[in-house]
């Protein structure tokens, strides 16, 4: 498996709010862990996401709402970051042919740490 690489993730029987069903997830390998994987699940853009209508239809990143949300224009998706998590490779059902470049890593990268470093010293 590579890393940023988008696939069909099997989400199912998860409690409340976690995301649930079948979902685009971009992965990453654990280094040292087999058999897990680091996932960012994806769903589809909505106007709730973004602060006006104008925003959603031409889709400016600049515009999210929440900084848990990173707009992917390769997949025209939005990752959720209070949503990553680690997986089995179990979940993983099928390639979905995307993978991030490294400029969409990198703005992952840095969009996660961002995210973690509010929850951790807040």
């Amino acid at each position: 498996m590579k890393n940023g690489k988008i696939y069909y993730i099997d989400f199912k029987g998860n409690k409340g709010s976690e995301i649930n069903s079948i979902h685009l997830g971009i992965i990453f390998t654990i280094p040292k862990v087999k058999n897990m994987l680091f996932c960012i699940p994806l769903t589809s853009p909505k106007e709730k996401h973004f602060k006006s209508e104008e925003a959603f239809k031409e889709r400016n990143h600049n515009e999210l709402k929440y900084q848990n949300l990173v707009y992917i224009d390769l997949s025209d998706s939005i990752a959720l970051l209070d949503q990553m998590r680690t997986i089995s490779v179990q979940r993983i059902l099928k390639p979905y042919d995307i993978a991030l470049d490294n400029k969409n890593i990198r703005l992952l990268i840095t969009r996660v740490n961002k995210f973690i470093k509010n929850i951790m010293t807040k």
